[in-house]
């Protein structure tokens, strides 16, 4: 009775959808990816590398306030499934094209390279949801990995490259290094092996460590290749 009543209000709000703090940080990630599109056009790639890590650390971390949240019914459980999944769609598989494209790859092969990038995100994401769906159906425990590299791995993967590529002058080069990136992470998400899911520690000491790395990256570019910060 108890499900029933929740489920009955739920029809009965206002607006359609879910408005509570459990799906905040998965909004902000979509429209951080938005944002990407936008800034990238306004004012260059690194806008867009940089909303692309706000997506990111939102990502990592909406699962975590999701579950603080008691007595969730299940049409909430299965809203926050399928708006994490298009939200990651957003953020990591149509927002990191902007990047690439605004840095110059406008020629039809660049151009294929970012549609490859896209369609593996997009399989990714629902092999993902089919593999979960079984797992659910078939009473397995909690998950402890993931079959290929979860397109928020994109996150660390784009940025890095975009920060390498962008230490060179020669035009081609960039272009080519962030080619390589994107079908590197492409190549990942759709390649099967198995990956440790990590936990809410495991992902602050990913985050730590990607900074560790990132950071000298984004200071070698600066100051011995004299590529302005915001750039």
């Amino acid at each position: 009775m108890e499900q029933r009543n929740r489920e009955v209000r739920t029809k009965r709000a206002p607006f359609v959808g879910f408005w509570h703090y459990g799906v905040v940080l998965t909004y902000f990630s979509a429209v951080a990816g938005i944002m990407g599109i936008f800034l990238s056009a306004l004012f260059g790639p690194f806008w867009g590398v940089v909303c692309l890590f706000v997506s990111g650390i939102c990502d990592a971390f909406d699962g975590v306030i999701a579950n603080t949240r008691k007595n969730r019914s299940d049409a909430d459980k299965l809203f926050g499934k399928e708006i994490d999944s298009m939200s990651d769609l957003i953020a990591f598989g149509i927002g990191p094209l902007a990047i690439g494209f605004f840095m110059g790859m406008k020629k039809w092969y660049y151009l294929l390279v970012l549609c490859v990038f896209s369609l593996c995100s997009l399989i990714r994401l629902s092999y993902y949801n089919v593999e979960e769906e079984q797992r659910i159906s078939e009473g397995k425990g909690k998950r402890t990995s993931f079959e290929g590299l979860p397109v928020t791995n994109t996150a660390i993967v784009i940025p890095t490259f975009y920060v390498i590529a962008t230490m060179f002058i020669h035009p081609l080069i960039p272009l080519l290094i962030m080619s390589s990136g994107y079908l590197i992470n492409a190549f990942l998400m759709v390649f099967r092996f198995r990956m440790p899911k990590a936990g809410p520690v495991g992902v602050v000491i990913a985050i730590l460590i990607f900074t560790a790395i990132f950071i000298p990256l984004v200071l070698i570019r600066t100051y011995i290749c004299g590529v302005p910060f915001l750039t």
